[in-house]
């Protein structure tokens, strides 16, 4: 008996240390740059773009404060899987649950700036990934969130170029994101949204 708990915490060490080095190796990995406080600040000044419309709600009247405890409450669905400022600019890939038979995510690369108060002063929403297990979201995801904040051109990840293999839903050609009214859009010339 005593030798399995000591092979259990040998186990459960060296998996530490492992999940340690792994976020140690990828530059991305939130817990690099910003405090688990400063995480969920993110997810709080954003959710409201990033989630969906509480009942009763609308992208005219989502900041009401009888939203507050909604979004609250919705920002703990979604996770960092990302981030680093460049020029400026703050980059993150959130992901969060999407509904499915079995366990998948999808994830959204954005680019933010905020003022000293923290307060948003641009946000776009670059991409939005399809529903995949986890592996292949964190994956792609953060394969598509590499080359977002590098400046790359996404284009060969749209679905109508990248043939059977699925990356980004949005944008396509169809639906845009409006970074004036912080909303994806069908038809950027329509108001139609998503």
């Amino acid at each position: 008996m005593q030798v399995f708990k000591k092979g259990i915490i040998v186990l459960l060490l060296g998996s530490l240390a492992n999940f340690s080095s792994c976020n140690q190796k990828d530059p991305y990995h939130p817990d690099r740059n910003l405090s688990e406080s400063e995480q969920q600040q993110i997810l709080l000044t954003t959710v409201r773009y990033l989630g969906h419309l509480p009942r009763g709600g609308t992208h005219a009247n989502k900041f009401d404060s009888a939203f507050d405890e909604y979004y609250s409450k919705l920002a703990l669905d979604f996770n960092l899987e990302g981030y680093t400022e460049k020029d400026g600019y703050e980059y993150f890939l959130a992901s969060r649950i999407a509904p499915s038979l079995s366990v998948k995510k999808v994830a959204t690369g954005v680019k933010m700036q905020r003022d000293s108060d923290g307060s948003l002063t641009y946000y776009e929403e670059v991409f939005r990934t399809w529903k995949f297990e986890i592996p292949e979201m964190q994956e792609k995801g953060l394969m598509l969130f590499d080359k977002m904040v590098k400046g790359e051109d996404l284009g060969p990840y749209y679905p109508q170029n990248s043939g059977k293999e699925e990356y980004i839903e949005f944008p396509d050609s169809r639906v845009t994101y409006d970074v004036k009214d912080r909303i994806w859009k069908v038809n950027a010339t329509s108001d139609s949204e998503i």
